[in-house]
């Protein structure tokens, strides 16, 4: 397994290259990558035992692709912390606390 591992990972990096966002982005896109890896793995060696003919990774993308696979919690997450970011703001009559009191820039805590 650790072999189809790799292959699947060098099969991504050659079709999508090497270069990753930073930060959070990039470990979102790191974690994300490690899974869709393993899952090719898995299947690759699900198909070995059964002496199924493997999917070419072409085939396993457009598998992952179709149906429910995005992360909506994640979207409705930050959409609502955004939100609420902006009505505490505008509660607080579009003002920000000095940083003496707030140094991560933003309105009050009483708002």
């Amino acid at each position: 397994r650790l072999r189809d591992f790799q292959f699947a990972r060098e099969k991504r990096r050659r079709k999508y290259g090497r270069a990753k966002p930073w930060g959070i982005l990039g470990l979102y896109d790191h974690l994300s990558g490690v899974k869709i890896d393993v899952e090719w793995a898995e299947d690759a060696a699900w198909r070995r035992t059964h002496r199924q003919p493997y999917l070419t990774w072409c085939d396993f993308e457009a598998t992952k692709n179709e149906g429910f696979n995005r992360p909506f919690f994640t979207f409705l997450t930050v959409s609502s912390c955004t939100a609420m970011m902006f009505t505490s703001i505008f509660v607080n009559g579009w003002k920000f606390e000095p940083l003496s009191v707030n140094p991560m820039v933003g309105p009050s805590a009483e708002t």
